[in-house]
């Protein structure tokens, strides 16, 4: 069923936070999402028209207002070099995901590039982050995932924390990572066994966990490379690992 662009009693310039709230952003117009960003309006507009007139300076496209210079900005009217600003900070915010997202698109095709990965985005956490990444066919990362934050060297994790996003994003396979904020990349008992729970509970839902990284400082070791990964392979679950 079609969403109403208005809500009844509720007065237009507030209409975008209320639809935000109930729906979801994903149900705003362009119009609407710009008039979150600028949150005000001026003594002769509300904040939606000012958004609209400002899509209609820019052909209608949210990517020609993002990429609007300050000037060209403050030429539309109900525009002020604070809401300029706002404009172009979203814009730089918006270029800079997309970056994040392609680069994140371009990673992966084998451990080491996998292991770099988690290296820049743990090696300098100052507590233990136990972290996924999910993996297409070509073992290129789809997703990355922050699972828990431990205490120092102490975390816990749930398989179900691992395998429900991978299973929502139609992940082929998984690799887990942690950091060893004391800099030792040396894989620890309790190290070990949690990924053989892991790998059990993969193999039971038909994901692969292909790896376990551990990040120290600006270097990692990961699982499959020390062959532990192919020991789960012939262990019997039922049995203490």
């Amino acid at each position: 069923m079609a969403l109403k662009t208005t809500l009844p009693g509720i007065p237009e310039c507030d209409r975008p936070y209320e639809k935000l709230e109930l729906y979801g952003a994903s149900s705003l117009s362009d119009s609407e999402l710009l008039a979150v960003i600028l949150r005000s309006g001026t003594k002769d507009m509300n904040v939606v028209d000012v958004a609209k007139e400002l899509l209609f300076a820019f052909d209608g496209k949210l990517k020609n207002v993002c990429g609007a210079g300050v000037g060209e900005l403050l030429a539309v009217k109900g525009i002020g070099r604070v809401k300029a600003i706002q404009l172009k900070a979203a814009g730089e915010m918006a270029l800079r995901i997309e970056r994040e997202f392609k680069w994140m698109a371009e990673t992966g095709g084998d451990v080491k590039k996998i292991g770099e990965f988690f290296v820049q985005e743990l090696w300098n956490e100052p507590g233990e982050v136990f972290s996924m990444v999910m993996l297409d066919k070509r073992l290129r990362i789809i997703g990355y995932r922050v699972v828990s934050r431990g205490i120092l060297d102490r975390t816990i994790v749930h398989p179900r924390e691992i395998f429900q996003p991978a299973v929502k994003e139609l992940a082929y396979a998984v690799v887990v990572a942690h950091n060893h904020p004391s800099g030792d990349i040396t894989p620890s008992r309790e190290d070990i066994s949690l990924t053989a729970r892991l790998k059990q509970a993969g193999d039971i839902m038909g994901i692969t966990l292909l790896d376990h990284i551990i990040v120290g400082r600006k270097q990692f070791s990961s699982f499959k490379d020390l062959g532990i990964m192919d020991r789960f392979e012939s262990l019997r679950f039922d049995k203490a690992v």
